[in-house]
């Protein structure tokens, strides 16, 4: 019984003190009354350089409305890779990366992951050009190329992504002897299709569905294949050090969630393309 009494006063001992800590990323933030925030540079409708009025980007949308409920000022880091984001983290010169991140456990060893605010999953634009031709003189019922996967019974399928992403590791991983040209942006990647120098593009859903907004004309050379072969996990970073800051952070997105105010990002970015410039307002 001793013993017993005994092991309960030291596991409340060293519990105790986890929970009775204040988050000091949060401290900061009241205290200088601005939460620093990066986001990608390359990745619109998530971030949206020279953007319209009321529509900076999904992720600045998602961070304001974090900053709001603060009540603190919102200052906002375009940043280019992953690499860039979880230094900027380490050093303390922002305390969020809401930057499309998909998670992963490699990049678990740099910064912690938030649970997920979308779930996207590994998609593409191919060139009809390579693909076999529709039975004529039938009514097609059934769509040939929902999922990626689907590309396994076509040859000679060349392939651009973004260098070092979770799509360039999931084209590795399942098509292991195919041509895969990578490349520092997605938008690179993306030219490189247009070009002909390959004839599919690879990117997460959320990417093709804003290609598709801005340029819609696409569909005419272009399949859009989006089905899902694998869910990525779009979520926030933050530094490997900070536990009781995590915790908030996915209260918050869990409520910005169940309230449905995420859905209402979803509708305002990917529903619609009045945040697209016309070529009048470029």
């Amino acid at each position: 019984m001793i013993f017993y009494t005994g092991f309960l006063f030291l596991f409340f001992a060293v519990l105790t003190p986890v929970y009775s800590q204040t988050s000091q990323t949060l401290d900061k933030i009241k205290k200088t009354k601005v939460l620093t925030v990066s986001v990608n540079e390359f990745y619109d409708p998530f971030y949206i350089e020279n953007s319209k009025e009321e529509y900076p980007g999904l992720d600045v949308d998602l961070a304001q409305a974090y900053a709001s409920f603060w009540d603190v000022e919102l200052k906002v880091i375009p940043l280019r890779t992953f690499d860039q984001h979880a230094r900027m983290l380490e050093k303390g010169e922002t305390q969020i990366a809401i930057a499309g991140i998909s998670s992963s456990l490699l990049r678990l060893k740099d910064v912690y992951f938030t649970d997920p605010y979308l779930i996207s999953t590994p998609s593409a634009l191919v060139s009809r050009s390579i693909l076999p031709p529709e039975p004529e003189g039938q009514i097609v019922t059934v769509q040939l190329f929902r999922t990626i996967m689907d590309l396994q019974s076509v040859s000679g399928i060349s392939y651009s992504v973004l260098s070092n992403s979770s799509n360039h590791q999931f084209l590795k991983e399942t098509f292991p002897k195919a041509q895969i040209f990578s490349y520092f942006t997605s938008e690179a990647a993306f030219n490189e299709l247009k070009k002909n120098n390959v004839n599919c593009f690879v990117a997460d859903s959320y990417y093709i569905m804003a290609l598709l907004q801005k340029n819609p004309s696409l569909r005419a050379s272009y399949l859009p294949i989006m089905g899902t072969v694998q869910e990525e996990h779009i979520s926030m970073a933050v530094a490997k050090r900070d536990i009781e800051f995590l915790y908030h952070l996915n209260f918050f997105i869990k409520e910005f969630k169940r309230t449905g105010k995420m859905q209402i990002l979803v509708n305002k970015y990917f529903k619609s393309d009045k945040w697209v410039k016309k070529e009048t307002e470029k």
